[in-house]
């Protein structure tokens, strides 16, 4: 017996709706049944698709991720500025998308609300965060390779420093109800804490 095709098409939405109810509700507090009626697919497809919940949240992740790197190496591949003022941008951005729409970041929020409670989500998380330090990183370099920033931190260092503070100014954003703390972080973290000694002689 031929199994039925998968409907790519059908399965994206579903991603899509799963991004946006997730955001809005939290791990917990999105249900299977809540995204099922909002796109009008039977329980039956929805296992077609993926195996469970849990699964299904860990694709969601991996989609989210997929379609912010994409934005983000559009940006990065295109863009005439130097790669400090990149980094700082794409801060910037992200800042002024929040100040209209301060749900957060998905794969924060999720790691907030689960951390290492599901393998297969901590497994998507890991990756999404590795490819968002990847690519500071590399601009990173590339910065102190035109002495834009100090030279005595290792570029993935910095990233990773620049994502733990980024998300503690994410939660600080959501207890205080402004984007003044990722605004803060933006610039102490560029403007002083990585800020090359030979720009400010």
């Amino acid at each position: 017996m031929t199994r039925p095709r998968r409907n790519d098409h059908l399965r994206e939405i579903l991603l899509n709706k799963g991004i946006e109810c997730i955001t809005e509700h939290g791990y917990h507090g999105t249900g299977l049944k809540q995204i099922l009626d909002a796109v009008g697919v039977p329980k039956g497809s929805f296992y077609h698709y993926f195996a469970s919940k849990e699964k299904f949240v860990a694709e969601v992740i991996e989609w989210y991720n997929l379609k912010s790197m994409v934005l983000l190496d559009s940006y990065i591949s295109t863009s005439p500025e130097d790669p400090l003022t990149i980094v700082r941008n794409v801060l910037i951005y992200m800042i002024q998308v929040l100040e209209h729409d301060p749900k957060g970041c998905l794969v924060g929020n999720i790691a907030a609300e689960i951390g290492d409670e599901s393998p297969d989500c901590q497994a998507a998380m890991q990756a999404a965060i590795n490819e968002w330090s990847r690519r500071i990183s590399g601009l990173m370099e590339q910065a102190q390779a035109q002495d834009l920033v100090r030279n005595d931190i290792a570029p993935q260092v910095m990233a990773d420093m620049m994502w733990n503070a980024w998300q503690g100014g994410l939660l600080r954003m959501k207890i205080d109800g402004t984007v003044k703390p990722l605004e803060q972080t933006l610039e102490v973290m560029l403007g002083v804490l990585f800020s090359s000694p030979n720009l400010t002689q």
